[in-house]
């Protein structure tokens, strides 16, 4: 009987620490309320990448920027394999409008790991986030204006 109480308190104490994972940054940016449609903020989404995107979910979901560099003066160049690069990555919350928007920009280091190396993510650039998010909410506002009822009706 302990044997079983065991076992059962071990898979409890799993499945609460993997709910614990499922909770956000507190380096995220988040904009709410989004009442575009997915295929506008997807479409925006890109746009305000830096240099643009690396990966898309199965779902069109989560997108994730190539890597950049980001010079003093507030210039963003492609990164290549730079010892220290950031990325952005931009996940669509909601099943219906209005969604909302998490923005998270990672630094990423090479270090040597065995034999070779890897980047592993050093810290997360709350600055870079707020400046994405920004651009994001300029190219949706721009996309609102720019919208005429006429063209984008579809019969069928």
């Amino acid at each position: 009987m302990f044997k079983h109480f065991a076992i059962a308190l071990i898979l409890m104490s799993q499945t609460l620490v993997g709910c614990a994972a499922l909770q956000r940054k507190p380096e995220t940016i988040t904009i709410k309320e989004i009442q575009a449609s997915l295929g506008d903020i997807r479409s925006a989404i890109v746009s305000s990448f830096p240099i643009g995107s690396r990966a898309v979910s199965s779902n069109g979901r989560e997108i994730v920027s190539k890597h950049f560099l980001v010079a003093g003066n507030g210039s963003v160049r492609p990164a290549g394999d730079a010892l220290e690069r950031y990325f952005a990555q931009i996940t669509i919350l909601g099943d219906r409008r209005p969604y909302d928007v998490e923005i998270v920009v990672a630094h990423e280091k090479r270090v040597l790991r065995g034999e070779i190396f890897a980047y592993v993510i050093d810290y997360y650039d709350t600055l870079l986030a707020r400046d994405i998010s920004r651009r994001l909410e300029d190219e949706l506002a721009k996309r609102r204006e720019d919208r005429n009822i006429i063209d984008d009706f579809r019969v069928f």
